[in-house]
Formats: C-alpha cells, sequence, structure tokens
C-alpha cells in the first residue's frame, strides 16, 4: 500500500502518518524531516537549510536525489506513507511512486497559523510542544522553549500561500483519478484517525 498525505502546514499529517504505519505495518517517509535531517556532508546541504529557514520549498532535483536513495531501503518493499510531497504538479512528474491511496486533510488558513507559530522546541528534551493548542504541556518542558526559523508568521503564510495556489491543481489530479479521501483536519487526531479508517475501509481499493 502506497499511501500519500496531503494537507496545509498544523493539519496533523505527521501525527495521522504515525497512527497509520503502527495499523497497518508500513514506514512514514517525511520529506520535511528528510530534509532537515540531510547530512552535513551532503553537497545540497547550505542550500536546504536556507531554503527552509525561508519557508521555501527546496528544489525539485534536490528533493528527487534524496528521496530515490530512500527508497532503496528494504524496509519500503510493503509499501509505505509519504508527507510531504506532491505539492505541485511538477513533483508528481519528476517523482511518482505510484500512490495507491491519496488522504486529504482539509484545515481552514487561521488555524494552520495557530498551530505551527504556536509550535516550540524544548532545549532540554528536544520534545514539541505548542503554546496555543496544548499550553498544559508546556510546563513539562524543563529547559528554554524554542521556535523554529521556519515555524514563524511570515515563513508559515509563505508556505500556505503555495499549498492553496500550487497544491489545489494536485488534489484535482488525484480527485480525476478517483483515489482521494477528503477528511476535517479541525478535531483531535484520534477523530481524524477514526474518520480515515472507516472512508479507508470503503475505498475501492480496500474492498477488492
Amino acid at each position: 500500500m502506497k499511501i500519500l498525505l496531503i494537507g496545509p502546514q498544523g493539519c496533523g499529517k505527521g501525527t495521522i502518518g504515525e497512527l497509520l504505519a503502527k495499523e497497518f505495518g508500513i514506514p512514514t517517509i517525511s520529506v520535511g524531516q528528510l530534509l532537515r535531517l540531510a547530512s552535513l556532508s551532503s553537497p545540497h546541504y547550505l542550500r536546504i537549510q536556507e531554503d527552509i529557514n525561508k519557508g521555501a520549498l527546496v528544489p525539485e532535483v534536490i528533493v528527487v536525489e534524496l528521496l530515490t536513495e530512500e527508497l532503496k531501503k528494504d524496509i519500503y518493499t510493503n509499501g509505505f506513507i509519504f508527507d510531504g510531497w506532491g505539492r505541485r504538479i511538477s513533483d508528481l512528474k519528476a517523482f511518482d511512486p505510484g500512490f495507491d491511496i491519496v488522504i486529504v486533510f482539509e484545515l481552514s488558513r487561521e488555524t494552520s497559523i495557530k498551530r505551527i507559530t504556536g509550535r516550540r522546541i524544548c532545549s532540554a528534551d528536544g520534545k514539541t510542544y505548542n503554546i496555543y493548542t496544548l499550553p498544559q504541556d508546556v510546563k513539562n518542558c524543563t529547559g528554554e522553549l524554542e521556535q523554529r526559523d521556519d515555524d514563524t508568521e511570515d515563513a508559515v503564510t509563505k508556505r500556505l500561500g503555495i499549498y492553496y495556489t500550487e497544491t489545489a491543481e494536485v488534489i484535482d489530479f488525484f480527485d480525476n483519478k478517483h483515489k482521494t479521501i477528503h477528511v476535517n483536519a479541525e478535531p483531535m487526531p484520534e477523530v481524524i484517525f477514526r474518520d480515515i479508517l472507516a472512508k479507508l475501509a470503503q475505498f475501492p481499493s480496500q474492498r477488492q
């Protein structure tokens, strides 16, 4: 099973991806994490970090190179869950592993901005907290709460602009191929996950 997750920042793709991975026993591939963890020895390292910090999209040729190498690993033989690819039609022309199901997360612009700009990384444990959506958990951080450069409102707004203008075309592309499942991403993750499982059970490829 090859699943693609599409949605604006803050829609919970990462959390849902992990839940789906456990449910179906297949690994996740987070393009954002793959880029952030790019080796210092990579010839593209500086360009990748610069684009991430500006909220810009890393050039396709660089991402495709990283993804191609990643998918050579044996753990992806039985399928995978992609998070962070297919933001533009040109992405799919450059690299399309043949997705079976595309889950589209629908979230308002306002909620997206609030969720992302509220994210903080704890300097002590490295965990992610949110001062807006889960303020009660912040007290668990014993170090400093730091905001990533790409979580500022300017960076978030820029990426949302790209999402709403270019990713809509990608969603239409998969809609026309009847490969999409649309879900409301405003509720809590457990609610979204139950909705996805219910819709997957009715999905044509799952009933075959």
